[in-house]
């Protein structure tokens, strides 16, 4: 797990491929310690996640997720997170706080 700060903002970026329990717990602890600053993790790595992350997450209001592989993005807005997480295509636009990803509809085929 890499983390870095940008303009005021920390960025968690999980290494690992799949978001298990023990990654998930990890990132918990980094999520404890980000109240103060804007923070976003940077999926770009993560091809699959387990119901340990999508619940660990739904507690965090207001984290950021950009680079989300398209299988993770399909759980997220199954679940309807994309209405209560800050979801982005790209870092840059978190940096800017631009072309966020709502109100999309989606539907599995």
């Amino acid at each position: 797990m890499e983390i870095h700060l940008k303009d005021n903002c920390r960025i968690i970026t999980p290494l690992s491929p799949k978001l298990t329990d023990r990654e998930t717990e990890r990132l918990s602890e980094e999520l404890i310690n980000c109240y103060e600053d804007r923070t976003a993790l940077d999926m770009s790595y993560v091809q699959d996640c387990t119901i340990d992350f999508i619940d660990e997450i739904r507690q965090h209001k207001g984290i950021s997720l950009f680079n989300i592989n398209s299988d993770v993005f399909a759980i997220l807005t199954s679940m309807n997170l994309d209405k209560t997480l800050n979801l982005f295509v790209s870092e840059m636009d978190f940096l800017n706080d631009k072309h966020r990803l709502i109100n999309r509809q989606f539907s599995i085929v």
